[in-house]
């Protein structure tokens, strides 16, 4: 670790033992430590410049996130992404006074609580939250090492796992069906939020925020900024046509809803007024009504994996955005279109939501001709051969998604903010090519 300048440093003699050496008013002292540990040495070296007023401050545990809050060094990330980050922090601070009521200080945390606390954490949790849980603390203490008086990172030598993330999977006309009929019969406003989800791909929590401002009925397109977007997308709004089924929704419930739940639903800017209102005040009621509905429409939502203690969510309101996606790249549409419907950032993530369905599938390989080693006889063409043209692949059916491109920016976005050595990133990148 790398130590300001003025602040000593160690040499390791021929014996393996450590020297400490610093220069104060234009003189240099030498120190031996008496040992060969590194990190004993390191405290040695505290100790000797704690009284020379050179040595670092120390800081509690305790108020270690408000330090790394108020921080001028920390990234500018979303308030939602800030308060995960917090939730991290807390549950690791909570766990240290349970079983290491010793440990008061960020500089005391040692390799060994570190490693006990992930082994428990480890086994409730998938990988891909395990290792956001370890980037997370891992830049926390990076931030405040030096003004805490941290010798040694106990996070440093932490490796991730292999990425286990399970993706949300499309839904079938039928599930859709099942889906819009149970939303409907638990209310108007439910059924136009699955409505809004299935017509425009937007996430569950912009389709509970619409507004009427972000409705242009007239030019029938809806204009929204993502909110997971704002920030790195510098606020660059989306715009999405109006499906001619949402466009008769919305055209009956303009500023009017039928039965207003609340005196004030009438004049609410929201486009589902009781929904908007679940969302940023009571969200718990409002996944359990989301999974009531789920659950009236014989969708499974999670199921139970292998090397899991929880279950694994693979359908859910987000998986209306993969569903709109990938009838929207199955119907033909280029995938830049779709991604500047959804607002990717690229190609690759929308990649990684289009599922391609099983009949094109077949129409794909129907249309290689039949070799029989003597002549080439093709098949006779299709509707859809002849626009393709016959004995080719569809230009419009890309080959099946896979999140390896997705994964693989990830894991480099990691490696640029500093949350992961180049060692980990070697590692990480391997394991993900190996499964191509």
């Amino acid at each position: 670790m790398a130590r300001e300048k003025g602040r000593g440093n160690l040499q390791k003699e021929k014996s393996g033992r450590y020297t400490l050496r610093v220069g104060i008013n234009g003189r240099r002292y030498s120190r031996s430590t008496g040992t060969t540990d590194r990190e004993k040495a390191e405290r040695a070296l505290e100790r000797f410049l704690a009284p020379l007023g050179l040595g670092a401050t120390r800081l509690p545990l305790a108020d270690a996130w408000q330090r790394y809050e108020m921080s001028p060094n920390r990234r500018d990330i979303a308030k939602a992404t800030l308060d995960s980050k917090r939730a991290v922090w807390m549950s690791f601070s909570r766990w240290m006074e349970k079983y290491h009521v010793e440990i008061g200080h960020l500089a005391e945390v040692t390799d060994e609580a570190v490693a006990e606390y992930l082994t428990q954490f480890r086994c409730h949790h998938s990988a891909t939250t395990y290792n956001n849980h370890v980037c997370a603390l891992r830049e926390v203490f990076r931030l405040l090492a030096d003004k805490a008086g941290v010798v040694h990172d106990p996070w440093a030598g932490v490796c991730l796992l292999a990425d286990d993330s399970v993706s949300r999977r499309e839904l079938t006309i039928d599930e859709l069906g099942r889906l819009h009929a149970a939303a409907s019969k638990a209310g108007a406003e439910w059924r136009l939020l699955f409505m809004t989800g299935t017509y425009t791909g937007l996430r569950l929590g912009d389709c509970c925020r619409l507004t009427w401002d972000n409705v242009n009925l007239e030019r029938q397109v809806i204009q929204v900024i993502p909110e997971k977007t704002k920030k790195h997308m510098h606020g660059r709004p989306v715009t999405i046509p109006i499906h001619p089924e949402l466009l008769k929704e919305l055209t009956g419930r303009e500023r009017s809803p039928s039965a207003p739940p609340s005196p004030d639903a009438a004049t609410s800017p929201y486009v589902n007024p009781t929904i908007a209102h679940l969302y940023l005040n009571e969200n718990w009621r409002l996944d359990a009504e989301l999974s009531r509905i789920f659950k009236a429409a014989n969708i499974t939502m999670s199921v139970r994996m292998e090397g899991r203690t929880r279950k694994s969510v693979v359908a859910s309101f987000h998986s209306l955005r993969h569903t709109f996606v990938s009838l929207s790249a199955n119907a033909g549409v280029p995938l830049p279109v779709v991604q500047s419907i959804v607002g990717h950032c690229s190609t690759a993530m929308t990649r990684h939501y289009y599922h391609e369905n099983e009949e094109n599938l077949r129409k794909a390989v129907a249309a290689i001709p039949v070799i029989d080693g003597r002549a080439v006889a093709p098949r006779p063409p299709s509707p859809d051969a002849a626009i393709r043209g016959s004995g080719a692949l569809a230009a419009s059916h890309p080959r099946p998604p896979s999140p390896i491109p997705a994964r693989l920016r990830r894991l480099a976005n990691l490696l640029k903010q500093g949350l992961i050595t180049e060692e980990e990133h070697a590692a990480q990148r391997t394991r993900i090519l190996n499964e191509l």
